[in-house]
């Protein structure tokens, strides 16, 4: 399993999203050993005119989805196959949350507290002044909002007006995600699931999923799925790496890149946004109660290596 680069844990500053360029590129990653000769590949391959700025970017992308020189073979095989599609895009988003942790941060503590009808950009600088040490907070601002854009977390109904878009994910996003969080065979608390700073940031609303635990369980993600008076926990079926194995092999379903749009309203606290691109409703699909089952004394772990939970600013 691939662990997120340590050394990025303390970053205050994110540009260049190269979102498009990613989903483009990565699955030939999965066909270096090392970031260095992936990034050879990119600075041959992407579409970029300048050799400067080909070179730039390549260091971004490579270094981005890379860990001690290797790179993000996880995420290469999940968007070789499942390409720019909506599960793609997911996946992609999650990945860019554990390789950037400034994009993190905005995302669970600004992003997912905003009120449904959104806020103005003015309430986004006030929230990122404070956090980037004398960096410059609108290039960062611009960065940040068009990878939620890119990634279908932001929209703009009008000008300098951030909306979030809360959306249940697709089954097999979220699959990726527990094999990624919990790359171990385990007993997981379902309210410290749900709680994970990154599960937060990934705009999913809550109420959709215990829906997704069925289909999870469904597909042999989950062995068993738990629920007795105040306790509510799934297990896990065989490692991640198991379960990716069981994932990439699936056939793609009909409703890889058509799932609902599941709008909710987050926590208000004042705080907002840029222009975007506007997203097309889905019709709600019916949500379903998870499945009770005998459980003895609660065995509920946290997430592995594979979600980072460290953040610049306190969660409020």
């Amino acid at each position: 399993m691939t662990k997120p680069n340590p050394s990025k844990i303390h970053r205050t500053y994110f540009s260049n999203p190269l979102i498009d360029e990613s989903l483009q590129h990565l699955p030939a990653a999965a066909g270096h050993e090392t970031s260095a000769a992936f990034r050879e590949y990119l600075e041959q391959h992407l579409h970029f005119n300048s050799k400067n700025t080909r070179s730039r970017f390549a260091q971004y992308i490579a270094q981005r989805f890379s860990n001690e020189g290797i790179v993000n073979r996880d995420l290469a095989r999940a968007i070789a196959r499942f390409g720019d599609s909506r599960v793609g895009r997911e996946i992609l988003y999650f990945e860019l949350l554990r390789a950037e942790p400034l994009l993190q941060e905005i995302a669970s503590l600004w992003l997912a507290e905003l009120p449904s009808q959104g806020v103005d950009r003015t309430i986004f600088r006030s929230f990122l002044e404070p956090r980037l040490e004398g960096r410059n907070v609108e290039h960062i601002l611009k960065a940040a909002a068009l990878a939620f854009r890119r990634c279908n977390k932001l929209t703009s109904p009008k000008q300098a007006v951030y909306v979030p878009v809360w959306a249940e994910p697709p089954v097999e996003a979220f699959c990726y995600v527990l094999a990624i969080l919990y790359p171990e065979p385990t007993m997981v608390k379902v309210d410290l699931f749900s709680g994970l700073p990154i599960l937060r940031a990934m705009l999913w609303p809550q109420p959709a999923i215990e829906g997704l635990l069925k289909q999870a369980e469904h597909l042999g993600h989950i062995s068993k799925i738990s629920q007795l008076d105040q306790y509510h926990q799934f297990t896990l079926a065989g490692s991640g790496q198991e379960r990716l194995d069981r994932l990439f092999a699936e056939q793609p379903g009909d409703t890889a890149d058509v799932l609902p749009l599941f709008r909710a309203d987050p926590p208000a606290t004042g705080t907002a946004a840029t222009k975007s691109e506007s997203l097309k409703p889905a019709k709600a699909g019916p949500k379903k109660r998870a499945a009770a089952g005998k459980s003895g004394k609660p065995r509920g772990h946290g997430p592995g290596d594979g979600g980072s939970r460290v953040f610049l600013a306190p969660q409020r």
